[in-house]
């Protein structure tokens, strides 16, 4: 008697889906993914067309023209900063020389100051003297004014201007002399070319009230070193 045998299907091996793809691909077989086939086909990139190629060189040569301006703009304000810069050196160059000489035109002025017209006609020797000293301030104001260095000068009744004027006082305002304006002037002022290397000092005329809480300020800053110096 023959006996038939039946294989029991829990008997078959399972297989791997990897080792599917695997053999898939050996065999050359694509394998499309489920749901590929309702996607639409990938659409190739155009080429821009000549129109647009067109355009756009014209957009690079314009933003290449505005580079080209500006660096040309910077690179002429850079040569202007530089001549204007080398300008001031050459132009204010004799500055620290100037101001060493002008203590020398004030120490002249004051050796003038120190004898009077009177006093020289009264004494030959002071009347060379000061003549020789008139000379020598003469011929410093022409080298300053060789130079470029200009005197400034206060009369009474001019304009206090802080610009050209340092007030190292004030004053009731005398007859003929309204507050706000010089009375005396105590020592010249200087400028090389349009710049100020140094003040006219001058007395300053003010109100009457002014000048006595002036006063009082001083009189209680006096007292007050007084009381400290009393103190120590």
């Amino acid at each position: 008697m023959r006996k038939t045998f039946v294989s029991d299907q829990n008997d078959t091996p399972e297989v791997d889906p990897k080792d599917i793809k695997a053999a898939e691909k050996a065999a050359g077989i694509e394998t499309v993914p489920e749901g590929a086939e309702d996607l639409p086909p990938e659409t190739p990139p155009q080429e821009p067309t000549e129109a647009e190629l067109v355009i756009e060189l014209q957009a690079q040569l314009v933003e290449a023209k505005a580079e080209r301006l500006r660096a040309v703009a910077e690179a002429e304000n850079t040569r202007k900063r530089a001549e204007r810069e080398i300008a001031n050196i050459r132009k204010y160059a004799s500055e620290p020389l100037a101001r060493d000489f002008l203590q020398v035109g004030e120490f002249i002025r004051m050796a003038l100051q120190s004898v009077t017209e009177q006093q020289a006609e009264a004494d030959p020797m002071l009347k060379n003297l000061r003549v020789g000293v008139a000379m020598t301030e003469k011929t410093l104001l022409d080298a300053f004014e060789r130079n470029h260095v200009s005197r400034i000068v206060a009369k009474p009744g001019d304009g206090y201007d802080h610009n050209l004027h340092e007030a190292i006082s004030r004053v009731d305002a005398p007859e003929g002399i309204e507050p706000g304006q010089i009375v005396q002037m105590v020592g010249a002022g200087y400028r090389l070319h349009d710049r100020l290397i140094k003040p006219a000092t001058v007395i300053v005329a003010q109100a009457a009230e002014a000048a006595e809480a002036t006063a009082e300020d001083r009189a209680e800053d006096a007292a007050g070193d007084a009381e400290a110096d009393t103190d120590a």
